[in-house]
This record gives structure tokens, C-alpha cells and sequence, in this order.
């Protein structure tokens, strides 16, 4: 297994021009994102549009992110798939492209069936099968379940499962994990709005959309929670609430693309089915990254 990783890791977004995925302006963004102390990058999350892409290009964002990004950053892929078999073979494709840990969502389709059982055996054959380390991935406002914390439990000792990352929102279920799995296992929060309250409590670091137009305060808030200057680590979370909220949890991956453009990067448009912000959302973008001292 690789080394343990903590720390702060953007959820990457996709940039596509012309509706074709442009490994040249992620390229870009990655060079942009390396003159910060991030730990790594996840591509292929939710926010990088991983459902609208086919295998060709999701491959090849794995490929541009591990050639762009220094060597001692970390790459996690998304990796999680509908079925057990589809899952494991993506999984190691995505490890012969570069990726070190694999980001696995619950499959969500059958959602009725997907038992604490069956989910256990899904992971569990995952696990045993994948060529890398994987992290589970508990999203619910995307998948309509909720991965089982009797599950969780279950699955921490397994020696290639390495961690969750914990995107329901829910802060007491995170405690709840960070005080009865084993030591090593790695607990990543996924909502930008908890990363200072997520660290108090123990906290590997985050997985983070929010990291795409924060991640300098997003790292900051992490290395000020390890050096004890709570107070400036507080101020700084509590100036990205309102942002994290509105532009992650309400304008989604379009409202992120519109406000890397407007900090400078490459956001582009969304592929459809999603469409770009409208003019109104835009200024309404704008005026919270400047609220957030972002712009």
C-alpha cells in the first residue's frame, strides 16, 4: 500500500471545449493548483463529471492529471462503477494510468437491494481484486443510500480498503467513524462547509469541491488546525460557508465551472445534459467570491 496520505485534495472538475474533453486546459489547471501545498488531487469525482464521460476519456484524465501534477502529489481516481466486475476492471485500468488510490462510490442503481450486505461483499471483492488501495465513498445527495455505518465497521481492517470519504453532510456519523475504526483507517470529509469541524475531531483532511476555488484557505484551514491557531483556522472556514453552500451545494458542478473562469482558470462549459449558469447566476457567483475575499 502507499504511504498514508492526509491532507487537502481538490474534487477536480473536467474541462471540456467543444464538448470534448481538453486534457490541455486540465493541464493548465493542475499547473495553477501545483503553486499550492495540496496533497494530491482527486479527478474523476462527482464534480468532475465522471458519469458523462466514457472510459477512453476518463482514462485520459487520470493520464493528464498524474503527467501534470509534481511527483510527490497523491492521485485518487474515481473509479466506482454499477456493477462489482465494471468497478474492478476500471479500477486497475485507472491504476496503470497513474492513479495511487481509487475513489469508490456505492453502487446506487438497485438501490433497494443494496443491502449492508451486499454492499460488505461489493467492497469486499473490489478490494481483494484491485491493484491499488481503495476509499469508499458515502455521497448520498448523489446516490440516494446511505453506506451503512454497521458496513463501515466492517470493512475498516480489510488491508486494501484504506479509507471513506464522507460526503452526507452528517457531522455526529463522522465522529461516530473517527472514534471506532482503527487508527489508520483514513477519514476524508467531502463537505467544504465541516472541513474545520471535521479536523477538530480527527479528520484526515478533505476531498473537496470546494478546494477548486479555495485551495489555498482550504490548506491553510488544515495546517492552522495542526499548529493549534484555531481561531484563524475558524475565521477562515467561516468565510467559505456561505460560498460552499451556494455555489457547491446549490448551482452544483456549472455554478464551480463559472467561478474557476472568473478566479482564473479554465472552467468552461458543463457537459449536457448540465448547462452553464445563466448571466444572473454568474454576478451572483461573483459577488460571493468576493465576499469570500476570493476575487
Amino acid at each position: 500500500m502507499p504511504a498514508s496520505i492526509s491532507g487537502i485534495f481538490p474534487a477536480l472538475t473536467t474541462p471540456f471545449e467543444k464538448g470534448d474533453l481538453s486534457s490541455s486546459q486540465l493541464k493548465s489547471n493542475i499547473e495553477k493548483f501545483e503553486r499550492i501545498e495540496l496533497s494530491g488531487y482527486l479527478v474523476l469525482g462527482s464534480t468532475g463529471e465522471s458519469v458523462l464521460m466514457n472510459d477512453r476519456e476518463r482514462i485520459k484524465a487520470v493520464e493528464t492529471v498524474r503527467a501534470s501534477a509534481s511527483e510527490g502529489k497523491t492521485i485518487i481516481a474515481g473509479t466506482g462503477m454499477q456493477s462489482t466486475r465494471a468497478t474492478i476492471e476500471f479500477t486497475n485500468l485507472a491504476a496503470g494510468a497513474g492513479a495511487q488510490y481509487a475513489l469508490v462510490v456505492t453502487p446506487f442503481y438497485f438501490k433497494k437491494q443494496m443491502t449492508a450486505q451486499n454492499l460488505e461483499n461489493y467492497y469486499l471483492e473490489v478490494a481483494e481484486k484491485s491493484k491499488i488501495p481503495i476509499l469508499m465513498y458515502n455521497v448520498p445527495k448523489f446516490t440516494g443510500l446511505d453506506l451503512p455505518i454497521k458496513a463501515i465497521l466492517s470493512l475498516a481492517d480489510h488491508p486494501n480498503i484504506a479509507g471513506l470519504k464522507e460526503s452526507s453532510g452528517n457531522i455526529a456519523l463522522m465522529g461516530e467513524l473517527i472514534k471506532s475504526c482503527p487508527e489508520d483507517f483514513l477519514i476524508f470529509q467531502g463537505t467544504g462547509s465541516l472541513l474545520f469541524t471535521s479536523l477538530m475531531l480527527g479528520a484526515r483532511g478533505g476531498i473537496l469541491a470546494l478546494s477548486n476555488m479555495a485551495p489555498a484557505e482550504t490548506v491553510e484551514i488544515f495546517e492552522r488546525v495542526h499548529a493549534g491557531d484555531l481561531d484563524k483556522a475558524r475565521e477562515i472556514q467561516m468565510r467559505l460557508i456561505t460560498l460552499n453552500e451556494r455555489v457547491v451545494n446549490t448551482y452544483g458542478v456549472p455554478g464551480i465551472k463559472c467561478a474557476l473562469d472568473l478566479l482564473g482558470y479554465f472552467g468552461g462549459h458543463p457537459r449536457p445534459p448540465l448547462q452553464p449558469v445563466d448571466q444572473e447566476t454568474k454576478e451572483a457567483i461573483g459577488h460571493l467570491l468576493k465576499e469570500a475575499r476570493l476575487l
